[in-house]
């Protein structure tokens, strides 16, 4: 079997596939992520990737397909992922993954069951798959445009906070 023979079989799998293999409530809560997804994004490529554990999410792009998200179970809890998460704004601070300091993803945890309001969940989703399909050129001036934060800034400050020079404002 040749790698790509292996990759075309993975690629296939039911989400079941990987979602089986877990307790029930993370099943389920699978299984609603999975509903809410598909039913928010048409269109949406669902692709299990059981190196990652993952099931992921794409939409198709020419030949290529963007990621936008991924559903990742786990014995006690269950993660919904974004592909350019650091690029969603998340004013409440509710998505995980600064606190790692990963590059591009962010996430929700849910432990076992879904605790956030699905028109919340339905947001970041809808925006996640805008990002995905923006071209990369656009996402990375997104990226450089981003605040770096201030040496010498109180550390309570939100960092999604920009810091003005009231002596050159107006």
């Amino acid at each position: 079997m040749t790698a790509s023979d292996h990759r075309r079989m993975t690629d296939e799998l039911p989400a079941e596939f990987l979602l089986d293999g877990f307790p029930p409530a993370i099943r389920e809560t699978g299984r609603a992520l999975r509903s809410l997804i598909l039913s928010t994004v048409p269109g949406a490529v669902e692709t299990v990737r059981p190196g990652w554990r993952w099931i992921a999410y794409s939409l198709p792009d020419g030949r290529r397909v963007r990621n936008f998200a991924w559903i990742g179970p786990e014995r006690k809890h269950i993660h919904l992922g974004f592909e350019h998460g650091t690029l969603l704004a998340d004013p409440e601070h509710i998505l995980q993954g600064a606190q790692e300091r990963l590059r591009k993803f962010r996430y929700f945890t849910f432990e076992p069951a879904i605790d956030i309001a699905e028109a919340i969940i339905v947001d970041y989703l809808e925006r996640a798959a805008e990002l995905a399909v923006m071209p990369s050129g656009a996402r990375r001036a997104l990226t450089e445009a981003g605040a770096e934060p201030v040496p010498g800034a109180p550390r309570d400050i939100p960092p999604d906070w920009e810091l003005v020079d009231a002596t050159t404002e107006g």
